[in-house]
């Protein structure tokens, strides 16, 4: 296939899938590369489960089965080169490298198809600084011992950050293939959030009984140590 056709096609891919595509086909690629590297005899230039588990470890939980289906049998840029009851290998049907400089090119320049609407998500998205808020969230999920200060830093993110989140993201699902990504990072932020919301409910539970455990025993005549 020459260039021109086969930008056509992963153009026309790229269009009806959005992100999606972008990082199934580039996880696909980066496994093939691998097992060329190792110069290990396989049968064929990926398979679904490591392709699913390279997902999984860039943090997209996602079925790439329905997309690989289109990828073979309508755009003709896969084939399944073995398949068992327990595994499915795929090898591309075209030059790997010339694939992937087809996909960077196309993702470089911006070649995609964002309306204004996405377009907008994306910009009020990013200037929620995500990745800062991701960055702070996780830090705290991890501490044995929150302080007054990260408490009062969950706080302003609870009430000032968090549901411009939310109401943003019950919009991006509506364009969830151009916004893949995005809506990912949102989902995750609620869930640590919901953690440490969880973790302070539950220090401070703790501070009250010992708080209640101590006041009984002065009333008693005990010192509480």
């Amino acid at each position: 296939m020459e260039v021109a056709a086969l930008r056509s096609v992963v153009l026309d891919a790229y269009q009806r899938y959005g992100q999606k595509f972008l990082l199934v086909i580039k996880a696909a690629i980066a496994i093939a590369k691998e097992n060329r590297l190792r110069g290990q005899t396989t049968l064929g230039d990926f398979d679904y489960k490591t392709l699913v588990e390279r997902l999984l470890s860039t943090g997209f939980q996602y079925n790439p089965s329905l997309l690989l289906r289109a990828l073979e049998r309508e755009y003709n840029l896969l084939e399944t080169s073995y398949k068992s009851s327990t595994q499915r290998w795929y090898r591309f049907k075209y030059d790997i490298a010339q694939l992937e400089a087809v996909i960077n090119d196309i993702a470089s320049t911006g070649e995609d198809v964002d309306d204004p609407d996405v377009i907008l998500l994306k910009v009020q998205l990013r200037s929620l600084r995500p990745k800062y808020w991701l960055s702070k969230l996780k830090n705290m999920s991890v501490k044995d011992k929150l302080s007054k200060t990260d408490i009062k830093l969950f706080e302003q993110f609870s009430f000032n950050v968090l549901p411009k989140f939310v109401k943003i993201l019950k919009r991006a699902e509506e364009y969830e293939d151009s916004l893949f990504v995005e809506i990912n990072v949102v989902k995750e932020l609620i869930q640590l959030a919901q953690l440490i919301a969880e973790r302070i409910e539950h220090s401070e539970m703790i501070v009250d009984n010992i708080s209640a455990e101590s006041s009984y025993l002065t009333s008693q005549g005990i010192q509480y140590k």
